[in-house]
């Protein structure tokens, strides 16, 4: 389940801005996808608008979905003036009062719903959001040996140069629940504070790890029919040394 000690990584969004702009920019690829279908288009997960933003930059009804309030308002200064709709709700128990043309899950939210009974709740929900000829995508980590591993100790990750808090040094440290398949990290941001003094924050997140063949018995058995599988953002298919793995779905009306 979703609780509050599984989103303190978020609630520093300009942070996670700065850790998030080397990602590989999979918009490009979602405004493919938005050029096969009606919109309005459904971002859940959408986080600081990452991907929403350049959405709507290219002129598509947009509508931004997430749980933190603080990724949010982060996101809606980020906008300015864009006539994006902002909703701040659970990707397992939202209700919007319509449809939508695509629906997309691009930055791996999935793998913060830990149980399957969260897992396909949240797929109910998509299933009743989308459009009977929408698509519906969604990505995830590749599982491989190096995110099952238990570090020893906290470990130094990499440091980063904030326009508002010099330099920030980033360590952590991760143990993985085998039983359960959700791996735990605990990362440390350090900086120096204007008294001259360090300040540490420390934020707790759990990720799921989800096998493809986990993934797509979840999709099938939810509904949905797996149009296409992708190992990148290049529509190219999946290999060994894929990353991630992305789902492009639609509806299926009857279940197995």
């Amino acid at each position: 389940m979703i609780n509050h000690s599984n989103l303190e990584d978020y609630v520093e969004p300009v942070l996670y801005d700065y850790e998030v702009r080397d990602f590989e920019p999979d918009g490009p690829f979602y405004q493919h996808l938005a050029s096969q279908r009606s919109e309005p288009i459904l971002d859940l997960g959408c986080g600081t608008g990452r991907v929403t933003i350049p959405l709507a930059q290219a002129g598509l009804d947009i509508t931004g979905l997430d749980i933190v309030p603080e990724m949010l308002a982060r996101a809606r200064r980020k906008a300015g003036d864009l006539p994006i709709r902002w909703v701040e709700a659970d990707m397992r128990s939202f209700n919007l009062g319509e449809t939508y043309g695509l629906i997309i899950a691009s930055g791996m939210p999935f793998e913060h719903l830990l149980t399957r009974e969260d897992q396909e709740a949240a797929l109910s929900c998509i299933w009743n959001h989308l459009d009977d000829e929408g698509l519906f995508a969604i990505s995830i980590r590749v599982p491989t040996p190096d995110l099952m591993k238990n570090s020893d100790g906290e470990q130094f990750w990499y440091s980063y140069m904030t326009d508002e808090r010099g330099e920030v040094r980033l360590s952590g440290e991760d143990t993985y629940d085998v039983i359960n398949q959700i791996r735990h990290e605990t990362a440390y941001r350090r900086w120096i504070g204007s008294n001259g003094e360090e300040i540490t924050k420390r934020a707790r997140l759990a990720l799921r790890l989800i096998f493809p063949q986990e993934m797509e018995s979840l999709l099938v058995y939810n509904r949905f029919e797996i149009l296409h599988r992708y190992g990148d953002w290049e529509f190219l298919p999946p290999k060994n040394e894929s990353g991630a793995l992305i789902y492009v779905c639609r509806k299926r009306e009857q279940s197995c």
